[in-house]
């Protein structure tokens, strides 16, 4: 199964954007690299975050609370659910912001080119890790 394509909801009259998309994964490597640092430097950007996992599931959900050097006083909350479906996982995220004028601040700094970006790079991450490696069977 290929990777779909990235679907973003915007809320108009709440703090919240919510993504989701399906890629050719288990949800335990799905899992893995949006836990892991070695693999999170890969593929998650902006660099310019830190953040706290607040509640660990694995490998079904994740939540954690993210700060932008754009917006310091603002922190979201992320929660991400990973479903295992036909030939992937489905990767619904749910990103609830301090107030209105911080998600705006987010989507208009290019969260959308921002979030498809990083995905892409996912993808790229995922292809590497599914080859086989050479010399194994």
């Amino acid at each position: 199964m290929a990777a779909s394509r990235l679907q973003i909801t915007v809320q108009v009259d709440s703090p919240v954007i919510e993504y989701q998309r399906v890629v050719a994964a288990s949800p335990a490597l799905v899992f893995e690299l949006s836990t892991s640092p070695d693999h999170l430097r890969n593929w998650w950007g902006p660099k310019e975050y830190e953040g706290v996992s607040i509640d660990i599931d694995r490998p079904r959900r994740l939540v954690h609370t993210t700060v932008y050097e754009g917006a310091p006083d603002s922190e979201e909350v992320d929660g991400f659910t990973f479903d295992d479906g036909l030939g992937g996982t489905s990767i619904r995220c749910r990103s609830e912001h301090s107030s209105l004028a911080t998600r705006d601040i987010y989507v208009l700094g290019g969260m959308e080119r921002g979030l498809a970006e990083s995905h892409q790079r996912s993808d790229a991450l995922i292809a590497g890790l599914s080859k086989p490696q050479e010399g194994h069977s």
